[in-house]
């Protein structure tokens, strides 16, 4: 009776001992890597990294580029990235899911891509109009890694303090975002007293309240270390002074205490 050929029943071990008997020179080997890393730049565009071009860190910088360009002047771009970097430094989450060190790292990434791919044409068409309208007649590789060596090099810097580097615009939406929306609330309520709209703001949340509380209170405190003056955060919300951030702490500290104490 015909014994079975353990190859021909397992191909994958024919491979592996084919590939096992194979001699491959240094030159072949180089070749080998450049091909690979040539269609995996392309591939990986095209196929499982999309996401990572349609939003993170990459976009985030070249927008903050485009800005700083289209500003003429009154905004610095390295300026611009030390806000970036104050920004992802001061909230534990953002540092913990895509560091500044990491950043720089996918600007690099992106830019091996474009290099050794079609250029910007595989990326998301997004993108790739930010990366053509940031780089203009520089090179988009080149742009890219220049984007790169900035951020790590400020990286390398302690974070200004407000006084030193104001608040943007952007970075101030970030910072603040339950007191930003807070904004719209105060509008619709129209003339209620502001500790009343505040009651109902996190009445109209509870039982599940904990984290709108929880955030009201973070950013009023946090605003308040940062900006003591009695104006508070008035020069970018018209309502936010000291004494009205204090009321809306002790209002939803109230609401804490007889709910869920």
């Amino acid at each position: 009776m015909p014994q079975p050929n353990p190859s021909a029943t397992h191909p994958d071990r024919e491979s592996a001992q084919w590939a096992t008997q194979q001699v491959v020179t240094p030159d072949e080997q180089l070749i080998h890597r450049r091909h690979a890393r040539s269609t995996g730049s392309r591939l990986a565009v095209e196929g499982a990294w999309p996401s990572l071009f349609s939003d993170g860190p990459a976009p985030r910088l070249l927008d903050l580029a485009i800005q700083a360009q289209e500003s003429k002047g009154e905004l610095s771009l390295d300026d611009e990235i030390r806000r970036y970097i104050r920004v992802v430094r001061g909230n534990w989450i953002a540092n913990w899911n895509c560091s500044v060190y990491t950043a720089s790292g996918v600007l690099e990434l992106t830019a091996d891509s474009v290099e050794h791919g079609e250029g910007p044409a595989p990326f998301p068409p997004e993108f790739q109009k930010k990366v053509e309208q940031a780089a203009g007649d520089v090179n988009p590789a080149e742009y890219l890694r220049m984007l790169a060596e900035i951020v790590r090099i400020l990286d390398r810097e302690p974070s200004l303090e407000y006084g030193e580097l104001p608040m943007g615009g952007w970075e101030f939406r970030l910072t603040f975002p339950y007191l930003f929306g807070f904004d719209a609330i105060l509008m619709d309520e129209g003339d209620q007293e502001f500790a009343d709209t505040v009651r109902a703001a996190v009445t109209n949340e509870h039982p599940y309240c904990a984290e709108s509380a929880a955030a009201y209170t973070t950013e009023a405190q946090r605003a308040l270390v940062l900006f003591p003056g009695p104006d508070g955060l008035k020069p970018r919300l018209y309502w936010a002074t000291r004494a009205r951030l204090q009321e809306l702490i002790a209002t939803v500290n109230e609401h804490m205490q007889r709910e869920h104490s």
